[in-house]
């Protein structure tokens, strides 16, 4: 068994990172989102994510320098819901696809706008806006079983 290479022990027992677009440009490739998110889970810590904010797994490694989101259950705001605002052309990349060419089981809504929660183990996505006081209340509930 590997063992996970922490930089910082997080003073905090969660993270909650909100939607937009911003999320594709400001925290996708930034290193302190991508390191706190490692720290968080290595630690056997919750992470969430809704809308666009899972762009940052995008760069979040295993220990073997796999993408984190390999093999995992995840999902954030699909093409389709990208499509449907005509931004597609204007983003740096779709969620959807990156997260599946990194190799995650992505699950999405079948209609779009539909709220969509998804956990694996301490990882909990969220598909969209709608699904805001959901994944809000799925952190909570993980947060007071600890």
């Amino acid at each position: 068994k590997q063992s996970w290479k922490i930089k910082t022990r997080p003073p905090f027992d969660a993270a909650f990172f909100s939607f937009f677009y911003g999320q594709l440009w400001d925290l996708a490739n930034d290193s302190f989102a991508i390191q706190m998110i490692q720290d968080l889970l290595y630690t056997n810590k919750h992470v969430a994510l809704i809308c666009h904010a899972p762009a940052i797994l995008r760069d979040v490694k295993k220990p073997n320098g796999e993408p984190l989101v390999k093999g995992m259950n995840v999902t954030g705001f699909s093409n389709a819901e990208d499509d449907e605002l005509s931004l597609s052309k204007h983003l740096l990349f779709q969620l959807e696809t990156a997260l599946k060419e990194k190799g995650a089981n992505y699950h999405r809504s079948e209609k779009n706008w539909v709220p969509n929660v998804v956990v694996d183990g301490y990882l909990i996505t969220g598909q969209n806006p709608a699904t805001s006081p959901f994944i809000a209340k799925t952190l909570i509930e993980k947060l007071t079983k600890v």
